[in-house]
C-alpha cells in the first residue's frame, strides 16, 4: 500500500515537475495563446501565422531550429521558411517544391524532359518522341545529364535559401538557360539521324555566351548555315546587288537607318525584284512576305518566336522561307532574344 502511494505521488510529483520545466516546448499562437499542433503553419482557433516554427528533419525526423537550413543530427537539407510575399505577383517557369528537398534534381528532370518534348515538337517530328528518348538513353547522355541535374538541384536550393527578391526569376533562368545548352548538345551531335532538319554544330560554341563576346555578324551566319541552304537568294556582298534590288528593298521593307549595318538580305521574289524577303542587319531583322505587310523588329524587342506548322511567327508576325531555314532563323532569333 505504502508503495502504491509513494509510486503513485512519484508519478505526480514528475507529471507536474514536466508541465512546468518543458512547457517552454510547447508551441503557442502569438495571438490567441492556444497550443498549436505539431508541423503547424498558421493556427488552428484563429488562424495567425505561426511564427519560428521548428523544423522537422525528413531523414531523422530530429527537431531543428525555424532558421536551420540542415539538420543538426545527420545534416540533411531542410526545407526553408515560406518564400516572402513579393513572389505572389510572378508565376515560375519550372515550379519546384522545395517542402521535398530530397527529390529536387528529379523535379528539375521532369521539367528537362517536358522542355524536350517541346523542342523536338516546335524543331523537328513529334511522332518520333520516343525514338529521342532511347537515344537519351542508349547514347550515354543520360549519365552527363544526372550529374548536371544534381549541380544544378544544388545551386537552386542555394538560391532559394538567400530569398532574394529576385528568387524564382534566377531559378527559371538558370534552368532555362542549363536545358537550352543541354538540348542543344543532345540534339545535334546525338541525334543527327533523327532529325528532320540539319542543324550547324556551330551553334554549340555560344553557350551562355553574352552580347560582348560575340561578333554579331559571324554568330548569325554560323547559325543560319548559308552554305546548306541553295534554295534561296541570299546576299552577303552589296558590291554584287544590283541598285534597283537594293531600292526596292528599301522602299518595301528594308527601313534601317541610313548608318546601320547589313549583314545578309534575301530576295524572295519569282523575278527577282527584291520587293519581298528579309534583311538582318546590327539592330534587327527586317522582312515582307507574300501577301503580307512588311515587318520590322529589332533584336532588343524580341518577346515571342514560335513555329506554326511550316512557318514561325515573330512577335505575332508572319515568317516563312523554307522549313529548314525557318528552324535555324528560330533558334538564332531565340539566341538573340537572351543576348540582347
Amino acid at each position: 500500500m505504502k508503495g502504491s502511494r509513494k509510486t503513485s505521488l512519484f508519478c505526480c510529483l514528475i507529471r507536474i515537475f514536466s508541465q512546468k520545466t518543458f512547457s517552454f516546448l510547447t508551441m503557442r499562437c502569438s495571438n490567441c495563446k492556444k497550443e498549436l499542433l505539431k508541423g503547424a503553419k498558421f493556427c488552428h482557433s484563429c488562424g495567425e501565422k505561426v511564427i519560428g516554427s521548428p523544423k522537422d528533419c525528413p531523414s531523422c525526423n530530429t527537431q531543428n531550429n525555424s532558421n536551420a537550413k540542415f539538420c543538426n543530427t545527420c545534416g540533411c537539407i531542410l526545407s526553408s521558411q515560406t518564400p516572402p510575399s513579393h513572389h505572389k505577383n510572378y508565376k515560375a517557369q519550372y515550379p519546384l517544391n522545395f517542402e521535398d528537398t530530397s527529390t529536387l534534381s528529379e523535379q528539375i528532370g521532369l521539367h528537362f524532359f517536358a522542355e524536350l518534348k517541346k523542342r523536338i515538337a516546335e524543331e523537328h517530328d513529334i511522332k518520333k518522341h520516343s525514338q529521342y528518348l532511347d537515344v537519351f538513353k542508349s547514347s550515354g547522355f543520360n549519365r552527363r545529364f544526372e550529374t548536371k541535374a544534381s549541380q544544378l538541384a544544388v545551386k537552386v536550393y542555394t538560391i532559394h535559401s538567400d530569398q532574394e527578391e529576385t528568387e524564382l526569376q534566377e531559378i527559371d533562368a538558370l534552368l532555362q538557360n542549363n536545358f537550352d545548352a543541354l538540348l542543344d548538345h543532345f540534339i545535334i551531335i546525338h541525334c543527327t539521324e533523327l532529325n528532320d532538319i540539319k542543324l550547324p554544330e556551330a551553334i554549340l560554341k555560344y553557350e551562355n555566351v553574352k552580347r560582348t563576346e560575340v561578333n554579331l555578324e559571324t554568330m548569325i551566319f554560323d547559325f543560319l548555315d548559308l552554305d546548306n541552304e541553295s534554295a534561296e537568294k541570299f546576299y552577303r556582298n552589296f558590291l554584287t546587288v544590283s541598285e534597283n534590288k537594293i531600292k526596292n528593298a528599301a522602299k518595301s521593307f528594308l527601313y534601317a537607318d541610313k548608318k546601320e549595318m547589313v549583314y545578309l538580305l534575301c530576295d524572295q521574289t519569282v523575278f527577282g525584284s527584291c520587293k519581298e524577303g528579309f534583311a538582318l542587319t546590327e539592330k534587327g531583322l527586317y522582312w515582307k512576305a507574300h501577301f503580307h505587310k512588311a515587318y520590322a523588329v529589332h533584336y532588343d524587342n524580341l518577346q515571342d518566336i514560335k513555329r506554326e506548322n511550316d512557318w514561325i511567327t515573330i512577335n505575332g508576325r508572319y515568317f516563312h522561307v523554307n522549313p529548314q531555314f525557318n528552324s535555324k532563323m528560330m533558334l538564332l532569333l531565340k539566341k538573340l532574344k537572351k543576348i540582347f
